[in-house]
């Protein structure tokens, strides 16, 4: 690792953006997929999400040249109706599916006022924020759901029975950004966690578990038969167990301790609703800032400069860097990327 990559560096947006194409390229994804995931990779760490950002194309290129992934998969229709579909992902990386159900829910919630679509046989989507959040940005509720590897104990229990579970809700508003509430149903993100570990850093008490079943702070420990908790006890846990009947029990998909984020074991859920099937979207997007500007305008603790409702803190920090046009990347990011870059052949963005 050289010294620039041991500090982190500051890299050209668009540069970026065509270094994660030709890695996903170079590993056998097919052009439009490869868009398609370099940008939800991009926009998490846009958004500050490293841990689902530029280092996790390390994770992906692991899974496409293992062939944990399919990188050309052949994306079909299991059934459809005027307002569901269900897809089959042929193994591939859940982005490019995920992007074709979302906005076939949306072209028919135009017309049937709300429509949902599932998909099976399919491999981790990366993030959940961005595809609802693309259908919030065109006047509509939306929300996605994935089931994944299981990781986290029923409450009172030890062994690991669901995964992270991310889903993420989002809703339009005529303020500068949509509202995206985007979490993990666990206590801290799996992946955050190793990064934590990779980076010798230390995890608060009370989110991860050692094999033996006790807190422990060693991120390490996820990765030696430990788990995670859930957020909030047995309600983060009754969310997770949504997550697995929308995503994984109700599209086909695998479910429970068959579940996974690789060789077809994720599932997805995704749901569009339009607003005008209750009111006009105008009068909507007026109480929904209604809403927020009462969040907002809230009494602060002291310290607190500003109150922000969900997903505003990020959209605001990835429309400052594309403004920019430059990206900071940390210490793991950059290094991961140069390796890769350098396996592939493509250029490390300047």
């Amino acid at each position: 690792m050289s010294e620039q990559d041991a500090e982190g560096r500051v890299v050209e947006l668009g540069a970026l953006r065509t270094s994660l194409e030709q890695v996903l390229e170079a590993d056998g994804m097919i052009h439009d997929h490869a868009i398609e995931t370099a940008d939800v990779l991009l926009d998490a760490e846009l958004r500050g999400y490293g841990d689902h950002g530029v280092w996790f194309l390390g994770e992906v290129h692991k899974w496409l040249k293992s062939g944990a992934l399919n990188p050309a998969p052949n994306i079909r229709v299991v059934r459809e109706t005027d307002s569901a579909l269900l897809l089959d992902g042929d193994k591939g990386c859940g982005v490019a599916a995920s992007y074709q159900a979302m906005r076939w829910c949306v072209e028919r919630a135009a017309t049937q006022g709300i429509a949902t679509a599932g998909i099976q046989n399919s491999g981790h989507f990366i993030a959940a924020a961005p595809f609802p959040a693309w259908a919030a940005t065109r006047g509509y509720i939306a929300m996605t759901a994935a089931n994944v590897v299981p990781l986290m104990p029923a409450p009172g229990g030890r062994s690991k029975s669901l995964g992270t579970n991310p889903f993420c809700f989002a809703a339009p508003t005529g303020l500068d950004y949509p509202l995206v509430f985007d979490m993990a149903t666990s206590a801290i993100a799996g992946f955050k966690v190793r990064i934590m570990a990779q980076q010798g850093k230390s995890v608060d008490e009370g989110l991860v578990y050692n094999a033996e079943g006790n807190p422990t702070t060693d991120p390490g420990d996820l990765d030696r038969g430990g788990s995670l908790a859930p957020v909030g006890g047995y309600k983060g846990f009754g969310l997770a167990l949504m997550v697995e009947v929308l995503a994984g029990v109700l599209t086909g998909a695998q479910f429970g301790q068959n579940a996974g984020v690789v060789n077809g074991k994720e599932g997805h859920f995704f749901m569009a609703l339009n607003p005008e099937i209750f009111m006009p979207r105008q009068e909507f997007t007026a109480r929904m800032d209604e809403l927020l500007g009462w969040v907002k305008a809230g009494q602060r603790i002291e310290g607190v400069d500003e109150i922000v409702y969900p997903g505003e803190r990020g959209q605001r920090r990835a429309a400052e860097l594309i403004a920019s046009g430059k990206v900071p990347l940390d210490a793991v990011a950059s290094a991961t990327l140069a390796a890769l870059c350098a396996e592939a052949g493509a250029a490390v963005p300047a």
